[in-house]
């Protein structure tokens, strides 16, 4: 009696355990922030999009060059799942757009009803006759295979308002190498922004506004708050070369 009572305390145990994981949201337990506490999409009622990625570092440039910027990630092995719980917690933070990425990272142990039905057909002899077929239903069920594992990633990005410059940078010659290193690296350009228009390109390093040396990001952020509603001289380095460009901020 003690040991049935048992088994159905640890049968109702196992039940919710995995009612609880199988509405646990993957995306939203392992999603990391990468943008300032709040930062979200400026539209209050954002229409969330979410479209497959292709390669990350070249989609990640084009969402920059888009006027979005990286809110977070998301990544982790599971079973398969749908974007639809991507797209889920995209709208719980109020994202503007996500990229979902998927790669397979096993092969499953379950066999489809396809090699089941030619594995009878082949055992009892029934391939004899040239275009004798051997029907089989298959079913969604038989499609899935619970023991494939995939390798998910998401990214989640809230569309900027129209910039006043518009570039994406990083700092040049961290630590020791910090001697060396002249201006910021543009790691990206907004279309259409007055970066843009100026001509200034990807892998261009800013190195003055209006002859004022730069060499940090908060110091070009500084000169062009203070430029705003002007014309700027922006000295840079292209493929090695000095040049200057004049941009309407």
């Amino acid at each position: 009696m003690y040991k049935s009572y048992l088994n159905i305390i640890l049968s109702a145990a196992f039940l919710i355990s995995t009612n609880i994981f199988a509405e646990e949201n993957l995306f939203k337990k392992n999603y990391v922030t990468q943008s300032p506490e709040g930062f979200k999409s400026f539209e209050q009622n954002p229409e969330t999009k979410i479209m497959r990625g292709w390669d990350k570092d070249t989609d990640n440039v084009m969402m920059l060059e888009n006027g979005y910027d990286l809110m977070g990630f998301s990544g982790f092995v599971s079973t398969n799942l749908p974007p639809s719980f991507a797209l889920e917690y995209g709208k719980e933070i109020k994202s503007d757009f996500i990229l979902i990425y998927d790669r397979q990272i096993n092969e499953g142990r379950r066999a489809s009803k396809f090699k089941q039905a030619r594995r009878k057909a082949v055992e009892e002899k029934r391939i004899k006759d040239f275009g004798k077929v051997t029907e089989i239903e298959i079913t969604k069920e038989d499609l899935a295979d619970p023991n494939v594992m995939y390798d998910f990633y998401a990214s989640y990005w809230a569309k900027l308002p129209k910039p006043t410059f518009g570039t994406h940078f990083i700092e040049l010659g961290q630590g020791e190498n910090r001697e060396n290193a002249e201006g910021i690296q543009v790691i990206a350009v907004i279309k259409d922004s007055a970066a843009d228009k100026a001509g200034i390109l990807r892998s261009d390093r800013i190195i003055s506004i209006n002859g004022q040396k730069i060499s940090t990001p908060d110091e070009l952020i500084s000169l062009i708050r203070e430029n705003k509603g002007s014309e700027i001289n922006v000295g840079y380095i292209r493929n090695g070369k000095a040049a200057e460009a004049v941009a309407s901020i």
